[in-house]
């Protein structure tokens, strides 16, 4: 065999001379390596169909490297004892997985790095079922470039045992079939062979697969045994590619339609910390290993296993949710990186983009910016439509609990602006000296944000009868209409709403935003956009769930702020429509909803059973900010509001400049000098209404 680059893989074939009935169940094949420093590794091979085995080999260490067999039939001649050699060579090329190595934990357990020290801040994509027959090579081709381009080098995807579906569902299948035969008798190779080719594409374009073992669920059905043969086969295949490994997706989550669902399985994490504890002892390559926890109480990997010193990183799950995500994401992430067991720490399933067709990119680019300036290593994207493989007029469809996410194809998701987003924060943060920043929270706070004042607005409902704690879910359709002047130049729109206990809000059809927190409400900044001259509506879905013996209502106020300074506001009230039943056009500025009845009045903001609503809390919803003491800071602020700078050097100056998450256009600013007090404003750009980040360097 001609000499082998550093981290290339070579492979080894081998021929049995004996017939095995069952060969992927009682036939075990390992290759021992010895390298240059008589290092030993004790590589696992897999069966590749009929009576062939292969051994896959990588190594960073340039020399010659030997190796024997050892079979679990040692009288098996064409598998048992046979030796061979291969000589490994520098690295080369300019793929970043091979050039600089495979990634692995950097030493001070913070961050990500190649295996020659090169810093790797991973930026994940999520294409959870890309390995089935319904995402065409061509159509994976086209996805994998467009990533390529903006900067993302990890994929999230699962290895055949799929999430929302039940097992051997047709949607599941690829080209050649189910990975594993009925009853998970046996793995399948020919599977595997047309899922190869897709993963290869991803590490020759630079893009390390994290390749999650099997969904969460698999475990009852199939039991500890047979997931750890799943997991042996899957690193004997791919363990000497520079590959992640994500033992299980959603590990604490049981089947849906199990009773009292949902619930975190306890039984289940400890069936999967049995097969991460193999997976550790088998895997000779040590690749980074993680498992993927559902979003239910606590977020993070730690508390998905009975051994959290078994990660090398800890992947987060947050809510798909708008304002009410924002907290919980962050305190997530605080709690893992205060954590005395340090680990690289990561948002593996923030809010995907336009999941449910409400959340749009504002949402994932402010999860971005606040998991990363809160101590991620580096954050995963998710795009609806990408994860589940939808095709022109061949959606998902429906997961097992009865709901479905939306028919966004899989390449109007690829044009979401949200990946372009993300990809340009990376191309931020990776310009400075990232792998040393710090969370800090105390450097900038709002000065001048107030909550929209509902004072005045009416909490509305299609009736006053009071709700029976027995009775079905009731959703109420709501319309208010208005007119802006043809030549109005409107500055800013704020958008405040609250209900119980689920509220969709749209301007002219598109979406505004959503909630279910009645205490705070939520917030929604920059929609001026969907705004225009001429008849306008305000609409909102609400959706009342009697179970949680809550009362029924909503609350809202939009204001809109002009170019000369005027302020109107369009509050709920009895003149607002409404209806019990859903009517196609509902949506449309234009709709006639004469025969709507009119909203009937609960009471005014402020009055019983609600009380006023609280203000959001400013440690979460206020300005988040990283960096290095003495040299950088970065702050992100979520709306277009003036920040008060803190714990500055008093009177030292500042080179300032601004940016644009959502364009990535850079501006630079009058130098800020502190004051004696070591604090200074700072005004938001003129242009924008949006959220945007201010760059202080000393």
């Amino acid at each position: 065999m001609p000499p082998v680059a550093a981290h290339v893989t070579a492979e080894f074939t081998f021929t049995a001379r004996r017939k095995h009935a069952d060969p992927f169940n009682t036939v075990e094949l390992d290759a021992m390596f010895t390298d240059p420093d008589g290092s030993t590794l004790r590589v696992p091979a897999f069966w590749a169909g009929g009576d062939t085995w292969k051994v896959r080999y990588a190594s960073p260490r340039p020399g010659p490297h030997t190796f024997r067999t050892v079979c679990s039939d040692p009288t098996d001649a064409g598998l048992h004892d046979q030796t061979g050699a291969i000589e490994i060579g520098p690295a080369t090329g300019d793929n970043p997985l091979l050039r600089h190595g495979p990634v692995q934990v950097a030493p001070g357990r913070r961050h990500l790095q190649h295996a020659d020290g090169t810093p790797f801040f991973w930026l994940g994509d999520t294409w959870w079922m890309a390995l089935c027959r319904r995402f065409p090579f061509a159509d994976f081709q086209r996805l994998a470039a467009d990533r390529q381009a903006k900067g993302f080098n990890v994929v999230q995807i699962v290895a055949g045992l799929y999430p929302d579906m039940p097992a051997f569902d047709p949607r599941g299948a690829n080209e050649t079939g189910f990975p594993w035969t009925e009853n998970y008798g046996s793995i399948r190779p020919e599977y595997f062979d047309a899922a190869e080719t897709k993963l290869r594409h991803l590490v020759a374009g630079g893009l390390m697969p994290c390749l999650v073992g099997a969904w969460g669920y698999f475990m009852p059905w199939m039991g500890v045994e047979k997931l750890q043969r799943h997991w042996r086969y899957l690193i004997a295949r791919f363990g000497a590619w520079p590959v992640a490994w994500c033992i299980a997706g959603e590990a604490n989550m049981p089947w849906y339609l199990v009773p009292n669902f949902p619930y975190l399985d306890h039984a289940q994490v400890t069936g999967w910390t049995e097969v991460m504890r193999y997976v550790r002892a088998t895997d000779p390559f040590r690749r980074p290993l993680t498992i993927h926890p559902t979003a239910l109480e606590r977020y993070t990997a730690r508390h998905a296993t009975d051994d959290p010193a078994l990660l090398d990183f800890d992947l987060l799950q947050t809510p798909h949710a708008q304002n009410e995500g924002v907290p919980v994401a962050i305190r997530a992430m605080r709690e893992s990186y205060a954590d005395p067991l340090t680990l690289p720490v990561i948002n593996g399933e923030p809010c995907y983009e336009m999941l449910g067709d409400t959340l749009t990119s504002a949402w994932p680019r402010r999860a971005f910016w606040s998991c990363l300036l809160n101590g991620a290593c580096g954050h995963t994207y998710g795009a609806n439509g990408i994860w589940q493989c939808n095709q022109p007029g061949q959606p998902h469809g429906n997961s097992p609990w009865g709901g479905g996410y939306g028919s966004l194809t899989w390449e109007q998701a690829m044009q979401l602006p949200g990946s372009t987003s993300v990809s340009l924060g990376k191309k931020l943060l990776t310009g400075f000296d990232w792998t040393r920043f710090e969370p800090h929270p105390d450097w900038a706070e709002f000065t001048e944000l107030k909550w929209l004042p509902l004072d005045g607005a009416h909490w509305l409902w299609a009736d006053a009868v009071p709700v029976d704690p027995a009775a079905s879910n009731r959703k109420v359709w709501f319309r208010h209409t208005f007119e802006l002047p043809a030549d109005c130049a409107l500055r800013h729109a704020h958008l405040r709403i609250a209900g119980m206990n689920h509220v969709d809000a749209r301007i002219n059809g598109l979406p505004a935003g959503t909630g279910w927190d009645r205490t705070t409400g939520a917030q929604f900044d920059d929609l001026a956009r969907l705004l225009r001259p001429g008849r306008n509506v305000l609409t909102l879905l609400v959706e009342h769930r009697p179970a949680t013996k809550e009362p029924a209502g909503v609350i809202a106020g939009l204001a809109l702020t002009f170019a000369d300074g005027r302020i109107e506001r369009q509050l709920s009230d009895p003149t607002w429509h409404c209806a019990t039943d859903e009517v196609s056009g509902w949506l449309d500025a234009d709709f006639n909803d004469t025969g709507w009845a009119h909203a009937v009045s609960l009471g005014r903001h402020g009055e019983t059973p609600w009380g006023p609503l609280a203000e959001p809390d400013p440690e979460y919803f206020g300005p988040q900010a990283a960096g290095i003491p003495g040299q950088v800071r970065v702050i992100y602020v979520p709306c277009a509001a003036p920040v008060q700078l803190r714990q500055l050097v008093p009177g030292r100056t500042y080179r300032a400049w601004t940016f644009d998450p959502l364009t990535g256009a850079r501006t630079s600013l009058t130098p800020l000098t502190a004051g004696a007090d070591g604090t200074q404003h700072c005004p938001p750009p003129a242009e924008i209404d949006h959220d945007w980040v201010l760059v202080l360097e000393d």
